[in-house]
């Protein structure tokens, strides 16, 4: 298969990182950054071979990089893909991760399609490559209801996670069905019998011969046809996961309870003169969210919201707020963007402690 796919066209948009195009010059074009911290590094540097997109994470949760709405994978016409992740980490316990987001033809966001990538059998060195980095395939399935999917990778925990293409091909029926070959024999078949005779020993058909004999059955049947009760009669239901209705084994329907989520991460930055901004954090699934920031310095600091539909361009939210030294304030957004981020500055050095606290 893989002789099959280098000569054809890749479906994710700008997904060959070596390459620098015109406009691409700080990071790719037609991807952002997702996770990570202050301390976070994204090098984009196409054109070499260590890694043209490195990312350095050493305190955050994940970090990575994910499609622009505008990028994402188009699969309304094709059902089956193959999704490659070309990549190498620095350490062998380095955990990289492959997301999809499916999007409905309503434009609704389903949960993503998580798969982490782990030493063993699934891992394959591209010879393409000479041998130097590994590959991650998985093929999935897409159904009618999908318009989109936007890809995201990066890695969990500590880590250098270098990322040189993600390569999306649609399997067609034609390069799935492998090719049998069947032997021809030839047999002689019976073009007719004149007489009983003229049959000494056994002879090999090459089909059966039908025979119709009329057959007659005469059979009782007695049939239990009554009324069904609850607490007599069930019903069992076997499910898939292709149906919302999620059931066991053994065919009872499992029930799962849901509650609020809490979601939480923090920040120390160093304010100056010079207007700064936090880490962009997609906040499209979680309906409440606040800032809250401490000033631990001796000099007073001014803090503002900014949202964005995209990640590229902002817009400020609400006013911009003062934190006094030794003082706390929160900054809660009215307004509601899929993209936020806290933008801070102050006359003189001063340190600030900012935690963004969410729940779903």
């Amino acid at each position: 298969m893989r002789k099959n796919l280098k000569r054809k066209f890749n479906a994710v948009y700008n997904g060959d990182f070596q390459k620098a195009g015109k406009e691409q010059l700080q990071f790719p074009e037609a991807w952002l950054q997702i996770g990570g911290n202050h301390e976070t590094k994204w090098d984009f540097r196409p054109q070499v071979t260590e890694g043209p997109l490195e990312i350095t994470n050493t305190t955050a949760i994940r970090a990575g990089i994910i499609q622009t709405d505008a990028a994402a994978l188009n699969v309304k016409r094709e059902k089956e893909w193959l999704i490659t992740l070309v990549f190498k980490c620095a350490m062998p316990e380095t955990q990289p991760y492959l997301r999809l987001y499916p999007i409905l033809l309503n434009g609704e966001v389903s949960k993503p399609w998580e798969y982490y990538v782990r030493a063993g059998s699934e891992l394959e060195t591209e010879q393409q490559y000479n041998d130097q980095y590994d590959s991650f395939k998985q093929i999935i399935s897409v159904g009618a209801a999908f318009n989109f999917l936007r890809l995201e990778t990066g890695i969990l925990g500590q880590g250098s996670f270098y990322v040189y293409k993600l390569i999306a091909h649609c399997l067609s029926p034609k390069r799935r069905i492998k090719r049998v070959i069947r032997i021809r024999r030839e047999i002689r078949q019976i073009s007719s019998i004149q007489t009983i005779g003229e049959i000494i020993k056994p002879i090999k058909l090459a089909m059966p011969i039908p025979l119709k004999i009329p057959v007659t059955v005469q059979a009782n049947v007695n049939a239990d046809i009554r009324n069904l009760t609850p607490l007599r009669d069930s019903v069992q239901i076997y499910g898939s996961s292709q149906v919302p209705l999620a059931t066991s084994i053994c065919g009872r329907a499992q029930v799962e309870i849901s509650g609020h989520g809490f979601h939480e991460s923090m920040e120390d930055v160093t304010a100056n003169q010079t207007r700064l901004f936090t880490t962009t954090r997609d906040v499209s699934s979680l309906p409440r969210i606040s800032f809250a920031v401490y000033n631990f310095g001796n000099h007073q600091a001014y803090v503002q919201a900014e949202l964005s539909p995209d990640g590229i361009h902002w817009a400020l939210e609400g006013a911009q707020q003062m934190v006094e030294e030794k003082m706390l304030i929160i900054v809660t957004p009215k307004n509601f963007l899929r993209y936020i981020r806290l933008s801070y500055g102050a006359e003189s050095l001063t340190t600030l402690r900012i935690w963004v606290q969410a729940q779903n």
